[in-house]
């Protein structure tokens, strides 16, 4: 919840692709915002690497083959191509498909949860492990990537009409969509007498179509499986738009190289998304919890920099234009509010310190260092002009306030465009008049 108020506040106040790179360079700086984008998109697309795998592992229950050999890596193969190319046809083929893959995934359960609310017993639910015998590395690995990614809608916010008043409606409906759909199933899954048995340890990715099978036979079983299955299409499709449009709107900003600006014929960013994919085919050869355990530490060191840009800019600019603002009026509230988050991300970060697991140690301090020196080369390649760069990356907030873009010619009629541009939210304060002291 903390995460998704703090991106409906951030987003609204830069509605831009750059997404949360500009959140962080608001605060600290091009070079922190360099780093808060490369540690983000490469997390962005090893977080996309999940879902072919996790699409095999679900339609292995209705059709064996796609659990191993040849016929898993064909199924991998086709789903991360077929998937691309829609997203390489545009974001409404995109949204509209994701939208519909959203409710028929919801569907099942809206059968289950009422038809299996009768059934629960209490004492099931009411089992307790012994915390010795909780793998509690996987479990806050899986726990914290099941619950995060509220900041990656951001990057988009420059391909949606009115962000500054869809996003923080979009974000509450998807909040609460999220809990329930987490809460319910889960409640009547463990509860229903004959499935939970008092052993939790038998549990596993395939259990709520054990569950579907008990309230309503082999046809809901199927329809869950499948239902699992195309979730994960969805997901895939949405976090590798957002990755391209990210890695397109730091280019517009002049943080990469002009030619990842580039759109296609359908307006989408083909560099973006053919980068992506090129950590994306090799990675989807691992399995989940291999993923997640990598994923997971990198994730959490640009989180603590988007949460320190969040906490950074409430003191340093407090009367910025903030058409959504998170209700606490003080830095020190808001410290509060995430300081529960913070100690989470530390604890996930430090977790391979004290399991000495020093491969994924070595991941946590190279990847950043990695960023430090591919920031290192870009600039030089700018003063060298080895490279085209579409204008230098912005330095102040007035700057980073220019780089709005409240819609984009992907969302709007082009007659409309200028009319567009015209909206008063456009025209950005400057700094001395946002900050009210000049700072």
């Amino acid at each position: 919840i903390s995460e998704a108020l703090i991106s409906a506040e951030l987003a609204t106040a830069f509605p831009n692709n750059a997404g949360f790179v500009t959140w962080v360079t608001a605060a600290f700086g091009p070079f922190w915002g360099f780093q808060e984008g490369f540690l983000s998109w490469l997390c962005g697309v090893l977080d996309n690497a999940i879902y072919p795998v996790l699409f095999c592992d679900y339609l292995k229950h209705l059709w064996p083959p796609a659990g191993q050999g040849p016929a898993r890596w064909t199924c991998i193969l086709i789903f991360i191509w077929s998937l691309s190319w829609l997203n390489y046809r545009g974001l409404n083929a995109m949204s509209w498909s994701a939208f519909w893959l959203a409710i028929f995934t919801i569907l099942p359960f809206v059968f289950i949860v009422p038809a299996g609310m009768p059934h629960v017993e209490l004492s099931n639910i009411l089992i307790v492990p012994k915390l010795e015998d909780i793998h509690w590395e996987r479990y806050l690995n899986v726990l914290f990537w099941n619950l995060n990614y509220w900041d990656s809608a951001s990057t988009v916010a420059g391909e949606v009409r009115n962000p500054r008043k869809v996003f923080p409606e979009a974000l509450l409906i998807t909040a609460i969509l999220v809990m329930a759909s987490y809460i319910l199933p889960l409640f009547v899954g463990v509860g229903i007498e004959g499935e939970a048995d008092g052993n939790w340890r038998s549990w596993h990715s395939g259990s709520l179509a054990k569950v579907g099978e008990l309230t309503g036979g082999f046809f809901v079983k199927t329809w869950v499986v499948f239902a699992a299955a195309v979730s994960n299409i969805g997901q895939f499709a949405c976090e590798q738009a957002q990755c391209a449009y990210q890695l397109q709107g730091m280019a517009e900003a002049g943080w990469l190289p002009k030619c990842v600006s580039r759109r296609s014929g359908f307006g989408t960013p083909d560099v973006g998304l053919a980068m992506g994919l090129a950590i994306i085919l090799p990675v989807s050869t691992f399995d989940f919890l291999s993923i997640v355990d990598l994923m997971n530490g990198l994730y959490c060191e640009a989180q603590l920099l988007e949460f320190m840009a969040f906490l950074h800019l409430r003191r340093i600019q407090p009367n910025l234009r903030r058409p959504f603002r998170v209700p606490l009026d003080s830095v020190r509230a808001c410290a509060c509010m995430l300081l529960a988050p913070i100690v989470f991300c530390v604890v996930l970060i430090l977790q391979p310190v004290f399991r000495r697991r020093w491969l994924h140690v070595f991941v946590l301090v190279a990847v950043p260092v990695f960023g430090v020196l591919l920031h290192s080369t870009l600039s030089l390649c700018r003063r060298q002009g080895w490279l085209s760069f579409i204008r230098e990356p912005p330095k102040t907030i007035d700057e980073v306030l220019a780089l709005h873009t409240p819609m984009s010619t992907c969302t709007k009629p082009a007659e409309s465009l200028e009319a567009a541009r015209m909206e008063p939210f456009l025209l950005p304060p400057s700094a001395r008049s946002v900050s009210g002291d000049g700072h």
